[in-house]
């Protein structure tokens, strides 16, 4: 063959691989097209693709898992709405029924009209993260860098105050937004069963800019900033009082566990907590008793009289023994649920109270000018001894509570709601 023949079997070999080349980019970015297109139809132009796209379990072709939810359509109904994304990558392998869903964002305003913001729930064990049927209360992180939000296991919240504006003809004072992996993806990728570092500061990325899309939409003036880097995950370990810096560090310091309040051994001798943070709606401290504190108490009690109830309902081994110190802020102040099992019973304005039910005693505030409330629950039967123990310990919270966030107008709950048996 001449040097012409090979020239043009040569040339023929390139276009060939050229043409081929070219419809497979086309066919690629068609690819990458519909992929991002099916983010932003599912959640209303809201969330940033490219970022969604960079999470775990997004391979694969994206649809919106349209079984739990229409996605997001600002014009076509109230808030909240939420999209929900699907993929291939996340559907595979998993068990017949899943939805293979991978990600999820949520959109609301305040007011947000929810039925309530409810207490931990008093009857599981809080510090139990290995029970695989139950969700354990847990200490959100604040993001922090000036962001008005937190971390979960699984995602990241935001709020942006937005006062003077509308949605659908109804007043709003503030934008909130939501990013979060699937409980399954995120077990899929997670590190020590939380989200791995680079996640958890996307879905922070995510959160923001969806609250601040949003706030463009509905004509908001402000805007939040960029999320910082290096977000700390959830603390899952309890550590003693004195040790507490953060939302806990009150206990430690009113040294309640060790001082003459705590004559009787019934107050918690561990913490968990999470970072201080002024701008987060709610934060939350766990409080609980070791086992070795546990059985001196009961060894110690379990024959009084006095403590005829916890006598009746309690043993050696419950491993139940724990206290949850949390506070609502704003609109999440508005409709504190204090029972878990309903939402009928609410933390009320310029009072505080207990409800039996929901083993809970509660209290409120004036922070920043809004409504707070700041409630203490306690496992049962923990409760039935720990009662009347428990006034110094809400007090010194709430205390604690309205130094950092400059509150006023405190009203703590009656001195006979601290009795066993409330």
């Amino acid at each position: 063959m001449d040097r012409g023949r090979w020239r043009r079997a040569y040339n023929r070999l390139v276009c060939a691989v050229a043409v081929f080349a070219i419809g497979l980019s086309g066919w690629t970015l068609w690819g990458l097209w519909e992929r991002r297109h099916a983010v932003d139809e599912a959640c209303g132009g809201l969330v940033p693709v490219g970022e969604a796209l960079a999470l775990p379990g997004s391979g694969g072709e994206i649809t919106p898992a349209r079984n739990v939810t229409d996605g997001i359509r600002l014009d076509d109904a109230p808030l909240p709405q939420s999209c929900v994304l699907r993929s291939e990558e996340a559907a595979e392998g998993r068990r017949l029924g899943e939805s293979g869903s991978f990600f999820s964002a949520q959109v609301a305003a305040e007011p947000t009209g929810w039925t309530s913001e409810p207490v931990d729930d008093a009857f599981e064990d809080a510090l139990d993260h290995t029970n695989p049927y139950i969700d354990v209360p847990q200490v959100y992180q604040p993001i922090g860098g000036g962001v008005p939000g937190h971390v979960t296991d699984t995602g990241a919240s935001v709020r942006l105050p937005c006062p003077g504006t509308e949605h659908r003809g109804e007043e709003i004072t503030a934008v909130r937004a939501s990013a979060g992996l699937d409980a399954a993806t995120r077990a899929e990728f997670s590190e020590n069963g939380q989200l791995a570092q680079e996640d958890r500061d996307r879905l922070a990325r995510i959160a923001v800019a969806t609250a601040n899309n949003l706030a463009a939409e509905l004509g908001c003036p402000d805007r939040l900033p960029e999320p910082p880097s290096g977000i700390p995950a959830l603390n899952t370990e309890p550590v003693a009082p004195d040790e507490a810096e953060g939302t806990c560090a009150w206990y430690g310091r009113a040294g309640l566990d060790g001082s003459p309040a705590n004559g009787s051994g019934w107050l918690p001798d561990r913490v968990l907590e999470a970072r201080t943070g002024d701008r987060v709606w709610q934060e939350r401290c766990l409080l609980s008793v070791t086992g070795e504190a546990r059985g001196a108490v009961y060894r110690r009690y379990a024959r009084d009289p006095e403590y005829r109830r916890f006598r009746e309902n309690s043993s050696m081994d419950d491993k139940t023994w724990w206290m949850s110190a949390e506070s609502f802020f704003g609109d999440a102040a508005d409709r504190v649920s204090t029972d878990p099992v309903g939402d009928d019973r609410t933390a009320v304005a310029g009072r505080g109270g207990y409800d039996s039910e929901g083993k809970t005693l509660w209290a409120t505030s004036v922070c920043g000018g809004e409504p707070a409330v700041h409630t203490l629950t306690v496992s049962w039967p923990y409760v039935d001894g720990a009662a009347r123990h428990l006034e110094p310990v809400l007090r010194a919270y709430v205390e604690d509570v309205a130094e950092r966030r400059g509150c006023t107008d405190t009203a703590l709950p009656p001195k006979s709601d601290y009795r066993e048996g409330s």
